[in-house]
């Protein structure tokens, strides 16, 4: 008989996450001392390279883990297409039926029908939300998030001052890979190739080789011998900052590496523990340090980087945040060659050389990489060399005296890493405690504490007196502690037991057996909703998804507003266009446009808009009989957020105040907490990839959406059915954005704040392999924004647009001159309101057209994903 007694769960002060792409992978993470583990199924997840696990699989983590006291959380973190909801359905009913702790969303959509279907199951907002101010924190709070992943540019400032003021989680990343740009922003992968960071299929284009090119199409590095990864940052190491972090108020310390392998995933987890345990085991550390040894810190280099940052937390670090010379691991400086005699190599060394090692010779003609068979000391063949020692190798490629060699890989740090995670040596154990107590005649009580978890078992017989040998508290141990693959280990052992006691081996090891049962199970208990439960809340959703689509199809048509109406005199207020500066709203408007959404970026290239200049356009569109909306930046930080509400408190007294057009979700409830009756609109950085997501918007009161430039027609044909969703359909495709300039860290000897923003002086550009130039532009805050080197133009898809039944499309205008604003807004209405009167558009209509664009940009044009989509 067994008797169980519950006591109040606690947590950790702070938690080690770790990264999981295999199943070895995920052992490495949980015997090195993580606290949780993050990973993807097969389905759904941002690392579709990775090996990821199917739900068997992810039935036997959650098993293991759970065991040792580690959390799972699966990433669910990319955009969701509405054809792919009905398997999401049942892959999030087996995951939370499986036991996973948490899911990590990016999906807005998703994020809402997994808190009305699912409430019970954790949901933490993916760094790919792009959440970086107290603003976005408080809306994934609002809609019910239990954790927030911070954007990787946030600083400690910034960090420490959101953190203040939210009960949610914080969780940094701390270790590993850098994207350049703002996750969840950057489309470079998608635009070029077709597959998208958002859909988990990243080609990670900021690895290649890019050239920086003036006005003339000139490099203008070519003499700076920078290297040529432009866009390749190094790795996070954060190992030094762990009490910084917890001063900032961060409560999970992420490490990045899914598609790691797992002696990687070992390494960085083991120091990290070691770390993390010294700034959780003292008050004040005395002696200042970050308790990680030299060794420690050669291993984390050892096992990859880039070289290491610590991106923007301090401050901007401008050119030292790059890795320009490569974007592969550099491994540790191993040294120099001494002579190149024949096919061996003398190098005198600067770390420890072994069999096994792998080493990379840099020369001026590139690198070329071994792995090292045999050491040798003069004729003497040895196992180690050592710092110091002038030692000889076998090599058949160039070098001279003088090359730097590297070892990338150190084949004794390897198998110490594998040792860790080996089947059947598993070392990661619970601490148990046991008390066994009795008298002769009486059946003997074994009870055992796991932290929060006590058992009571009682013997099947009663104890007896000792013929010959009695119980003794060295042989107690011994028995109670063979607890073998379990996940306990005994630590304390009281026994109190009579004088001259006996119990047979077969019944103490009986009772062991049902204590460990009865622990384990008592972890296992979880009251859980029934898949018959899950399935009606789904249908009730669904249902309620399909009655709001209705409604406000048949509260468009009944109030019979202008632009709800499908015929060439209404075309005009069923097309945006979006301006950056006051020349371009008049130019727009002297063209024919009556939707001007104005602002977005204030480029250093150009004027900008003013707050007069705002006030100006405004204006300028209600005398017109136009309607206006304030389009707000791509991306704003804590500071500029606080700037931007002060204006918005301003605009917000006028009579005639505009709509505000929102990128990102800080945006949406900074303007939300000004006036929650305010107009606004969900311009598409915000990434609305499904119905869910539409309905979402539409509910908090949105008066338009425009829908990622993801989707390809037969998604946007499933969207279009929902009133308010606009398309884009022309401009400049904004393939990046990032605190990183090139132009100012390479040219403009930009640090922190300090810059001589050379990218005023003409434009740049950034030269691929094909000889590709892809535009950038700066704006005011110093932020890298990359084009796409053509502009989208469906134009001859107008058409089909219309009769799908969109309710408006966007030109993105705001690089644009007022000659091509102007040109390209007429083409366009023309063409807008042909496609809904149903006239359709010859094939020479359409070449004609095409023609005249295509003298206003030269650099041509792409039809974007309309038709190929991207990589499922």
């Amino acid at each position: 008989m067994s008797e169980i007694m519950d006591s109040e769960e606690g947590r950790a002060p702070m938690e080690l996450l770790a990264p999981a792409g295999s199943y070895e992978a995920f052992k490495a993470a949980v015997e090195n001392g993580a606290d949780a583990v993050y990973l993807g199924g097969r389905s759904f997840n941002a690392r579709a390279s990775a090996a990821n696990f199917d739900l068997d699989e992810l039935r036997r983590v959650v098993h293991y883990a759970h065991e040792r006291e580690t959390m799972v959380y699966v990433t669910v973190n990319i955009l969701i297409a509405d054809q792919e909801f009905p398997e999401l359905y049942d892959y999030i009913y087996s995951l939370y039926e499986i036991g996973v702790d948490a899911l990590i969303l990016q999906d807005i959509g998703v994020a809402e029908m997994v808190r009305s279907v699912l409430p019970e199951m954790e949901r933490h907002a993916s760094t790919q939300m792009t959440i970086n101010t107290t603003w976005g924190v408080r809306h994934v709070e609002r809609l019910g998030f239990q954790r927030v992943v911070f954007a990787r540019e946030v600083t400690a400032e910034e960090m420490k001052a959101i953190s203040a003021k939210t009960a949610l989680d914080i969780e940094v990343f701390v270790h590993g890979a850098l994207c350049i740009c703002y996750s969840g922003q950057c489309l470079m992968s998608s635009y070029i190739g077709g597959r998208s960071g958002n859909r988990g299929r990243c080609a990670q284009p900021c690895r290649l080789t890019y050239q920086l090119m003036n006005k003339e199409k000139k490099d203008v590095l070519a003499e700076a011998n920078l290297g040529n990864h432009l866009l390749s940052p190094r790795d996070l190491n954060f190992v030094e900052e762990i009490d910084n972090l917890k001063e900032c108020g961060a409560y999970s310390l992420k490490v990045e590496g899914r598609m790691k392998r797992p002696e990687y995933v070992a390494t960085v987890i083991r120091i990290y523990r070691r770390a993390l345990d010294h700034v959780l085991s003292q008050e004040e550390d005395i002696n200042g340090g970050s308790g990680v040894t030299e060794e420690e810190k050669t291993e984390l280099l050892q096992i990859f980087n880039r070289d290491f940052s610590q991106a923007y937390f301090h401050s901007h670090p401008g050119a030292e945040l790059m890795s320009y010379a490569r974007p592969n691991n550099r491994g540790i400086r191993l040294g120099r060659i001494v002579r190149n005699k024949g096919n061996q190599l003398e190098i005198k060394l600067e770390a420890y050389l072994r069999p096994g090692d792998g080493i990379e010779v840099w020369t001026s003609r590139g690198r070329e990489g071994i792995t090292v068979q045999k050491v040798w000391q003069g004729k003497r063949e040895i196992e180690e060399g050592k710092p110091g020692d002038i030692v000889q190798i076998e090599f058949a490629g160039k070098s001279h005296p003088g090359d730097r060699v590297f070892k990338t890989h150190d084949e004794l740090l390897m198998e110490k890493a594998r040792q860790s995670f080996q089947e059947g040596r598993e070392q990661r154990r619970r601490p148990l405690k046991m008390r066994l107590s009795g008298s002769i005649g009486e059946p003997l009580v074994l009870e055992a504490w796991d932290r929060d978890k006590h058992v009571r078992i009682n013997s099947a017989t009663p104890a007896q007196q000792a013929m010959k040998r009695a119980l003794t508290r060295e042989y107690v141990f011994q028995q109670l502690g063979r607890l073998g693959t379990t996940p306990f280990r005994l630590e304390e052992l009281n026994l109190e037991v009579e004088e001259g006691l006996m119990l047979p081996v077969s019944e103490l090891n009986e009772m062991r057996r049902s204590a460990i049962e009865s622990l384990l199970h008592k972890s296992r208990i979880k009251e859980k909703v029934t898949r018959k439960v899950y399935n009606r809340r789904r249908e009730e959703w669904q249902n309620r998804l399909k009655l709001e689509r209705d409604q406000l199809i048949g509260s468009a048509q009944e109030c019979g507003k202008v632009h709800y109406r499908r015929d060439s005199a209404s075309a005009a207020m069923g097309l945006t266009v979006a301006v950056s500066d006051l020349e371009g709203v008049k130019a727009a408007l002297k063209a024919g446009a009556k939707r001007i959404a104005m602002g977005g970026e204030r480029w250093r290239s150009r004027k900008g808009m003013s707050f007069e200049d705002i006030r100006a356009g405004v204006r300028l569109c209600k005398e017109q009989g136009g309607t206006s909306i304030l389009r707000l930046p791509r991306i704003l930080n804590e500071e500029q957020s606080a700037w931007w509400y002060e204006l918005l408190l301003k605009v917000k007294d006028w009579e005639d105040r505009p709509a505000i057009m929102v990128s990102n979700l800080s945006e949406l409830e900074m303007a939300k907490a000004i006036d929650p009756d305010w107009p606004f609109e969900v311009d598409y950085p915000v990434n609305i990839f499904n119905g869910a997501a539409v309905a979402h918007f539409l509910r908090l009161g949105a008066q338009g959406v425009t829908l990622s430039t993801e989707l390809e027609r037969s998604q946007i044909e499933t969207l279009a059915r929902w009133p308010r969703t606009e398309v884009f359909v022309f401009g400049d495709m904004e393939m990046m954005v990032s605190e990183y300039c090139p132009v100012g860290a390479t040219l403009g000897g930009k640090k922190g704040s300090k810059c001589t923003v050379p990218c005023v002086k003409e434009p740049h550009y950034l030269r691929d392999r094909l000889n590709y130039d892809f535009p950038i532009e700066t704006d005011l805050d110093c932020r890298m924004h990359l084009y796409n080197v053509k502009r989208l133009n469906l134009y001859k898809e107008l058409d089909s647009l219309a009769k799908m039944g969109v309710a408006r499309i966007r030109l993105q205008l705001d690089r644009a001159t007022p000659v091509q604003i102007r040109d390209t807004v007429r083409v366009f209405l023309e063409g807008w309101g042909r496609a809904l009167e149903g006239e359709g558009l010859s094939e020479e209509q359409a070449e004609k057209v095409s023609a005249y664009l295509g003298e206003r940009f030269p650099e041509g044009f792409t039809k974007g994903h309309y038709f190929r989509g991207v990589v499922s």
